[in-house]
């Protein structure tokens, strides 16, 4: 009996422990496992770079570089075909005919005037008439020859239109006349005869007031 009793006794306080142990896992009072919270990893924002100011560069002004060009004008280049007239007339002692002389570079013309000698005598007019068509032929070839005589000169110091007025003694118009630069070069290279570039010329006169066809 005392067996049985003691028996009961020791699982009763058995199972006294055993609560009071679960106790301790079921939420009492017993302590309590803490959970660790993470802690917040600070974020780094990156801070943009300033951009730098665009900074204008100059643009460099264009170097002008003075190059010195012999180069003559037209009108130059006329007014030394111009002395060159002047000169022959000079060595040919008909200065004293020339009355006037004129070029027009802007359209390619120079005008000559001269006064016949005798409007009566037919030998010295039909000489006065042609006399400035060979001195425009002949400067033509001078200046288109190659021979060194005269190297900087060349066709562009040649007016394309040569235009003469013969005049009277008394100074009115006896008769107009003009010669092309292609019809004198085609002469001084041989492709025109003699006859066809006078052909050419005498289909360019026109009558003057002054002119008359009454010969001594």
């Amino acid at each position: 009996m005392m067996k049985t009793k003691t028996l009961f006794s020791t699982v009763a306080i058995a199972l006294l422990i055993m609560s009071a142990g679960c106790s301790g896992f079921a939420g009492g009072s017993g302590p309590t496992e803490r959970t660790s919270t993470p802690e917040a990893t600070p974020t780094t924002t990156a801070t943009p770079e300033a951009t730098p100011e665009a900074t204008e560069t100059p643009t460099p002004e264009p170097v002008v570089t003075e190059t010195d060009s012999d180069e003559l004008t037209k009108a130059e280049k006329f007014a030394e075909f111009d002395e060159n007239i002047r000169d022959l007339y000079r060595l040919s002692n008909r200065s004293e005919y020339l009355k006037g002389t004129r070029a027009f570079p802007e359209n390619d013309t120079y005008h000559l005037t001269v006064e016949m000698r005798d409007t009566t005598n037919r030998t010295k007019t039909v000489k006065d008439r042609r006399d400035p068509l060979f001195k425009y032929t002949a400067i033509v070839e001078d200046y288109n020859n190659n021979d060194n005589h005269l190297p900087e000169r060349d066709h562009t110091y040649i007016p394309d239109r040569f235009n003469i007025t013969f005049v009277t003694e008394d100074g009115e118009v006896f008769e107009t006349y003009y010669v092309k630069y292609t019809w004198a070069w085609n002469y001084s290279t041989g492709s025109w005869s003699m006859r066809v570039l006078l052909g050419k010329y005498g289909s360019t006169a026109e009558e003057g007031p002054g002119y008359h066809d009454k010969w001594k």
